[in-house]
């Protein structure tokens, strides 16, 4: 789950037209447009990928495992990992994604993503999280084990060169900022998985199983969209809307000061960290896109 909330400009959207057979296709799950692909968008179209958008809030059906083409995103939203009561597709996603690892299907998750991930593949996900919320920026405090994965590692090299070039601290290559908006968590990994990075409220930050690498933090997130959640949520909670769905029409002006406040502050503190995200959902694009044609030429093909 996620406190999210949708911008103008994540309002653009991505051609599902047919692509052509020679393409390296991309599916992209997004639940809900409150949590948009974003600039990941830019990064993966940059990397020549196609990207194949899948709504199932707007009732586009899962695909099956052999519909997917050569990877998967999975993204966010404000719903619960558990609340297949009011979300039907939550429980075949689950399903998805323990297809798409038990096939190797070179993955990404995140947020929610990540989190239907964990319980796909034998972990718990908490609602909320005992650990509380996270939103702004943080810090992820990588494991041992992210200087050497195979997917991670590299993703983490450019950030932290980035971080550094920025004069940003990051404790001899083992911290970096990241953008994080969530009530819920992972709080337990089977013994197939590996952790990755966590944070002060989220043991669980970033892990991988096979090909899938999960993200609980939004590396596609930007300062703008982050003020425009702090300033929102906090607008909630000081009782400004009835209903956190009234968020998405309450304008600038309508926002108590406290609110306008809290949303330039998390601003700031995105834009300080801006280079690490960047650089970091840049190497991400890169990483998937390279996992997504060596599948390709592995022998696998769309049905």
């Amino acid at each position: 789950m996620t406190d999210t909330i949708r911008t103008s400009a994540d309002a653009a959207t991505v051609s599902s037209a047919p692509r052509s057979a020679a393409e390296t296709v991309i599916t992209v799950i997004e639940p809900e447009p409150q949590a948009p692909l974003g600039r990941l968008r830019e990064w993966l179209s940059a990397q020549k990928l196609a990207l194949r958008m899948v709504r199932p809030e707007a009732g586009d059906p899962l695909p099956a495992l052999d519909e997917l083409g050569d990877g998967l995103v999975v993204l966010g939203g404000p719903m619960s990992a558990h609340a297949e009561d009011a979300h039907p597709w939550i429980g075949p996603l689950r399903g998805l994604l323990r297809d798409v690892v038990d096939a190797g299907v070179p993955t990404v998750a995140i947020c929610l993503g990540a989190q239907i991930a964990a319980e796909a593949v034998g972990g718990t996900t908490a609602t909320p999280s005992p650990h509380g919320t996270e939103r702004g920026v943080v810090d992820l405090e990588l494991t041992d084990a992210a200087a050497t994965d195979p997917l991670f590692s590299e993703i983490v090299d450019e950030a932290v060169r980035a971080a550094v070039r920025a004069g940003i601290p990051t404790q001899d290559g083992t911290r970096l900022p990241v953008l994080v908006s969530h009530d819920d968590g992972v709080v337990n990994l089977p013994e197939t998985a590996t952790l990755l990075a966590s944070s002060a409220g989220a043991p669980v930050q970033a892990w991988r199983v096979g090909h899938l690498l999960a993200l609980q933090h939004h590396p596609e997130s930007t300062p703008a969209r982050m003020e425009r959640v702090e300033s929102r949520v906090t607008a909630w909670k000081l009782g400004a809307v009835a209903d956190m769905e009234e968020l998405k029409d309450l304008t600038d002006d309508e926002l108590p000061a406290e609110a306008v406040s809290a949303g330039r502050r998390v601003r700031a503190e995105a834009e300080r960290a801006e280079p690490v995200v960047q650089a970091f959902g840049r190497a991400l694009a890169r990483v998937l896109a390279r996992q997504a044609r060596a599948h390709r030429a592995s022998g696998y093909r769309e049905a």
